[in-house]
């Protein structure tokens, strides 16, 4: 099995075949280790994330990657980068997983970001949303104060990150229409505060005048092509071509079984040309087929979309 054939036919995996995953996934580690020097050189199945930060984690030459995504900036900290080869292959993961759970609209989509920041991945994933399932009235914005909010009859939904949808909520009283959905797209921790996401989700809800269970999540990063999202409540589901697993963080070969925390171990086979298996810095547990994301390891470098809107 090659690149080729996996480029092709990872969207079309779903959650019980288990065995078509496994071979892609031996494939890409093959391909990987080969043509990849960084993982050449590591003993493990799982790349910690921090590699990107200190290396060219690519398999093939940097100057040919067609886009080069950068984590958000914290405070002087290396940034990551990931050399993507072909946006097609960035773009078929982002629209397959959200036709998964929001299908295919239309949407009136509003991103509560800054939409000029073109090296961050969550910024090329909502113009990607925008033109694929987007109405003309979805656009992004950083104002305190919400677009028009009139009923159209299509359904809303806004995007932001944590703290940022919730100071928006909390800048004054806010009423979406009864059928929105808010995605927050993470980052609990920050150098002002932390809170639970049940907590956020709550604070969301009551802000914003709607329903609790209205109030999703979205779990991506820069150095993964792919992004699992929650449908009400804290438990994460991943695309079937993207496997998270429960790790010790002593010992990452090792399994923690469910409800147990761990360190999340991720592999993304969209990420075909880079290293697939990634160690991330986010402590979690497994949920039967999801997976919930407690915060950040201790000692981690704090980090995240809420940072770029900080810095903004």
């Amino acid at each position: 099995m090659t690149t080729a054939d996996i480029e092709v036919r990872f969207t079309d995996l779903d959650s019980a075949n288990s065995a078509s995953f496994a071979a892609m996934e031996r494939a890409l580690e093959a391909y990987q280790r080969q043509h990849c020097p960084v993982y050449q050189r590591f003993g493990y199945k799982y790349l910690p994330v921090a590699a990107f930060k200190h290396a060219e984690v690519t398999t093939f030459p940097p100057a040919e990657a067609e886009c080069v995504f950068k984590s958000s900036a914290t405070g002087g900290a290396l940034r990551s980068r990931h050399f993507v080869r072909r946006m097609a292959v960035y773009e078929a993961s982002v629209c397959a997983a959200f036709e998964a759970v929001f299908g295919e609209g239309p949407y009136k989509i509003w991103a509560h970001l800054p939409g000029y920041a073109p090296e961050s991945s969550l910024i090329c994933m909502m113009k990607i949303l925008m033109r694929k399932y987007g109405t003309g009235e979805s656009q992004f914005f950083l104002s305190k104060r919400l677009p028009n909010v009139a009923d159209t009859g299509t359904p809303l939904l806004l995007f932001g990150a944590a703290f940022g949808l919730l100071d928006l909520a909390e800048t004054g009283p806010r009423q979406l229409p009864r059928d929105a959905r808010i995605i927050e797209t993470g980052g609990m921790k920050t150098h002002r505060r932390t809170i639970t996401r049940d907590e956020l989700h709550a604070r969301l809800a009551a802000g914003f005048g709607i329903d609790e269970q209205r109030v999703w999540s979205e779990y991506g990063m820069c150095e993964l092509m792919s992004q699992a999202y929650t449908q009400g409540g804290t438990v994460y589901r991943s695309p079937p071509w993207m496997r998270v697993r429960i790790v010790d963080p002593d010992a990452p070969n090792r399994e923690m079984p469910d409800g147990k925390p761990g360190l999340l171990a991720i592999t993304d086979l969209a990420n075909l040309y880079t290293v697939s298996s990634i160690l991330t810095e986010d402590l979690g547990v497994g949920r039967g087929q999801g997976f919930e994301v407690l915060g950040r390891f201790p000692g981690s470098a704090m980090r995240g979309c809420n940072f770029l809107l900080n810095s903004a």
